[in-house]
């Protein structure tokens, strides 16, 4: 479920170069153990592909590292209690705080939330 159409973003790669992203607008609205989802700031760097943020690891083209949550209390409006998200982490530095270990909580869309998983960055070229 979505708070409203896809946005343009940018998001840092694993070895730093930074590429454009559509991405919903509360993929911002991510913040755990204090640390905001922020978004890098453009533009992004010449020649840099876009990101697939759905589609597998196997299929070509840069798929974005993200975190699996599950609300832990009262989801927000048109989300099922305990439904569990993937949720795209665009600065690197983020995904190694959100991360591990694994359990901890934040909110997203102002509902409480715990990290349950998380993947790598991937994809083939």
């Amino acid at each position: 479920m979505s708070a409203g159409a896809f946005e343009s973003s940018f998001y840092t790669s694993d070895d730093g170069t930074v590429h454009p992203i559509r991405i919903q607008p509360e993929t911002r609205a991510l913040t755990i153990a204090g640390q905001a989802n922020s978004a890098p700031a453009g533009p992004a760097d010449e020649n840099a592909a876009m990101v697939r943020v759905s589609g597998g690891k196997r299929t070509l083209g840069l798929t974005p590292r993200k975190i699996r949550i599950r609300f832990t209390g009262d989801p927000p409006a048109g989300y099922k209690e305990g439904s569990t998200l993937s949720v795209v982490v665009l600065i690197p530095g983020h995904w190694q705080t959100y991360r591990k270990p694994l359990y901890k909580t934040g909110t997203y869309l102002g509902a409480a939330i715990e990290v349950i998983g998380s993947s790598p960055e991937g994809g083939r070229y």
